[in-house]
């Protein structure tokens, strides 16, 4: 069971970071607020039939940057209050969203603390009510934070090798209890405590990089049956064969134990493989090898079209905990990343995941699109899940004024319990016009739709129509 006292001291830790060099950086302070009105004709999802209302969104928000030798801080901070008209018992809903980061140096190259605070609404259970937009109503929703404090020392030994160790303490929770629809499912609060050593080399290697690393980590979740433990001591190696081509390489040894998990293992682990940089517009890496009880791979390789335009593709194989996967920064085929529908739950899970984006600007039209593959694999069969889907979004500005941007999403799931498809697709159009330096205007509609053969009152679309003004302070 985590510890409520440890968890009291990570604003003050953090805190301690921010005052020391707090006056010798360079501050800026952006206040601003945004009053939109939006018509759906689903306000409730989780209600057996549609339901429409003018909702009212009040956001207010501050976004505090610091810059500075020792200490550099990001601080984005906005309630999100709504309105809602035609419900007669509960009107009122007031949900927070932070993003903040901080990164200090205490003590000139020699000890350093890094913090960071993420409060955002995730979907508990994929298989049960979504949106990509907020002003819809679902008892599928919560506010869930995460919190990390990493104080680490640093030495140097010359030319020839950095030490360092370090300690993190990441905390995640929900603002009250989230039992989800999924039976057996959980989602649980955690406290992980993770402890590093690693020695890596410096200039004096001049073809060989290499580094040495001996880490030990402990999850603790509500469930104490369920507490996640990993040891791992590892040896990496990179040799610079020629200008153009590297071999990589690494060995070392594993141990992890969760309470009759499939994830468990103990022993040996390996893997080799090179990187390819032909040219400045191409990168290649690829290892193979036993990293996860069982032969596995993983890919990354990048092509620079040209200067402002890329494609990429990569392929990842991690064994984490569900919660892990929620706040892993990527947004990893959710539908809408900011929103995180993967499932929030306690349970280790192995995802297997390729990713192709292509992205980039051309004159005044901007545009990213991605596609992926998914296959989960967990402790509890009924999360076993496969999932393809894609993103495309464009954006151009018409003139100095007046922008207009879209964007079209598809998420397909098949759950290995059933196999029964779910589909949910998103489409959107929005747009903008700057009325004055400091006002922006914004007219968008939204329509999804779901698809799935479980749940007969989450099918059908969803229609929304919002205009919104934003004015920064």
């Amino acid at each position: 069971m985590y510890k409520k006292k440890t968890i009291l001291l990570l604003p003050g830790m953090i805190l301690s970071g921010f005052i020391s060099y707090a006056d010798a950086a360079s501050w800026r302070v952006s206040p601003s607020i945004t009053v939109a009105e939006t018509y759906t004709d689903n306000v409730d999802l989780d209600a057996t039939f549609s339901q429409s209302d003018f909702v009212t969104q009040i956001t207010p928000q501050v976004v505090i940057t610091g810059q500075g030798a020792r200490l550099n801080m990001n601080f984005n901070y906005g309630a999100n209050y709504f309105f809602y008209p035609g419900d007669e018992d509960d009107k009122h809903d007031l949900r927070h969203n932070l993003q903040a980061n901080l990164s200090s140096e205490l003590i000139s190259d020699i000890f350093f603390i890094d913090g960071s605070a993420v409060i955002n609404q995730q979907f508990l259970d994929r298989r049960q009510a979504i949106a990509t937009e907020q002003v819809s109503r679902t008892e599928n929703r919560r506010t869930v934070q995460s919190y990390q404090v990493s104080p680490y020392l640093r030495h140097r030994f010359g030319s020839w090798a950095t030490a360092q160790l370090k300690y993190d303490l990441r905390h995640i929770r929900s603002s009250r209890e989230a039992s989800q629809t999924t039976p057996n499912t959980f989602f649980g609060n955690s406290l992980l405590h993770l402890g590093s050593f690693s020695l890596s080399s410096e200039r004096e290697f001049r073809k060989l990089d290499w580094t040495l690393l001996a880490q030990y980590s402990n999850e603790e979740r509500e469930n104490a049956a369920s507490d996640y433990n990993n040891t791992l001591a590892r040896a990496n190696f990179s040799y610079q064969l020629i200008r153009t081509f590297a071999l990589l390489g690494s060995v070392g040894y594993q141990n992890r134990e969760a309470v009759g998990s499939f994830a468990n293992f103990n022993g040996f682990i390996w893997d080799a493989g090179f990187r390819l940089v032909p040219g400045p517009r191409t990168s290649l890496s690829f290892r193979y090898g036993n990293q996860n009880d069982g032969e596995t791979f993983s890919l990354n390789a990048l092509y620079k079209i040209s200067p402002k335009n890329q494609i990429s593709l990569s392929y990842r194989d991690e064994i984490k905990t569900f919660q892990s996967f929620a706040f892993d920064g990527g947004g990893g085929g959710n539908v809408n990343p900011p929103l995180n529908s993967d499932f929030i739950s306690g349970d280790l899970t192995r995802r297997k995941q390729w990713r192709l984006t292509i992205s980039g600007t051309r004159g005044r039209t901007s545009y990213s699109s991605s596609a992926f593959y998914s296959n989960y694999k967990s402790d509890n069969l009924l999360l076993d899940e496969k999932r393809y889907g894609g993103a495309l979004s464009l954006s151009r500005n018409l003139n100095t004024r007046l922008s207009i941007n879209g964007s079209l999403t598809y998420n397909l799931s098949k759950f290995a319990s059933d196999n029964v498809k779910d589909i949910f697709w998103t489409a959107s159009a929005n747009m903008n016009y700057q009325i004055s330096k400091s006002i922006l205007g914004t007219l968008g509609y939204t329509h999804s739709d779901r698809d799935s053969a479980r749940f007969g009152n989450l099918n059908g679309g969803s229609n929304y129509v919002s205009l919104s003004i934003r004015a920064a302070l």
